[in-house]
């Protein structure tokens, strides 16, 4: 069984980007006619949801290589929201997409398992993600169960360690060493028993794209975790100083646009490309060719 990381990593360079798209469904944000068809009910919003991503990712997969559902934005629309959720998942699986399942959880013992086993664990009815974001403010023991669960069916992780939200440092920034940096040790400390052949883990962090300034600080706390950098796009993150996050092969991050990508069909600039999937393409174009620059000078510099 191939681990996580090389999964990822050949992804990425199949695709030639680290962009990442993430699947946070707003009906009143869906182009037409998915929309209105959304606007008749609940059942009718889970139904123009999968829809609506089936098509959208007919848009991504020839250029993106993983895709993150944000559980939430389905979860709201009750049970037929959790089937789109599923929906997408299977999606993905067809057009060969890996998943990265966006749900934060975090608790302790056996509900850990439970958690790790509804997203992950091939075996039960949820389709398997290829990862899980994890919160592990709970302490070890209730992040041991995740990595238990991962480790058996071949997953990754990506815990919380220093997030993009402006205020995130109420509580990651206490202390000295700050807690977000003693959750970077613990999550590095998870990961080294767990490295593949080329030296990754399959144990990631979470780490803000929007906080560029911090990233060489927490890449040599963090040398061997692959990591999601949130915030790229509409939360104000660029590609600017993301370069701390790559090695000289490109590999070490993917970066996550939702907004960005999602609602690039109301840009007043891409008006004049006609209908919706030729603007989501050219903003994903956009997001590729930021990127771009930042692996090639990540593998100068190294």
């Amino acid at each position: 069984m191939r681990t996580f990381s090389e999964r990822l990593w050949q992804a990425v360079d199949a695709k030639k980007t680290p962009a990442m798209v993430g699947l946070d469904p707003r009906p009143d944000h869906f182009p037409e006619p998915f929309r209105s068809a959304a606007a008749a009910g609940e059942a009718e919003a889970a139904r123009a949801t999968a829809d609506f991503h089936r098509e959208l990712l007919d848009v991504l997969a020839p250029k993106v290589a993983v895709i993150k559902p944000q559980a939430a934005f389905f979860e709201v629309l009750g049970a037929a929201g959790f089937a789109a959720l599923a929906d997408a998942v299977e999606a993905c699986r067809e057009r060969e997409l890996l998943v990265v399942m966006d749900a934060k959880r975090g608790d302790i013992g056996s509900t850990s398992t439970a958690y790790a086993d509804a997203f992950l664990n091939p075996d039960t009815p949820f389709p398997a993600a290829d990862a899980l974001t994890v919160n592990p403010y709970l302490g070890e023991d209730a992040c041991q169960p995740f990595l238990e669960v991962a480790d058996r069916v071949g997953a990754g992780l990506f815990f919380l360690v220093r997030t993009s939200n402006p205020g995130a440092g109420l509580f990651q920034d206490l202390g000295q060493p700050s807690l977000s940096e003693h959750v970077a040790a613990a999550v590095h400390r998870w990961g080294e028993s767990r490295r593949d052949a080329h030296g990754w883990s399959s144990v990631g962090a979470v780490v803000g794209a929007t906080r560029p300034a911090e990233l060489a600080d927490y890449r040599a706390r963090m040398p061997h975790t692959p990591w999601l950098l949130p915030g790229f796009g509409f939360q104000g993150g660029t590609a600017e100083g993301l370069e701390a996050a790559f090695d000289a092969h490109g590999h070490g991050a993917v970066v996550n646009s939702s907004r960005g990508i999602l609602w690039a069909h109301e840009r007043q600039d891409l008006q004049h490309l006609g209908d919706w999937q030729a603007r989501t393409d050219c903003a994903v174009d956009e997001m590729i060719a930021a990127l771009r620059p930042v692996q090639d000078a990540a593998r100068a510099a190294t």
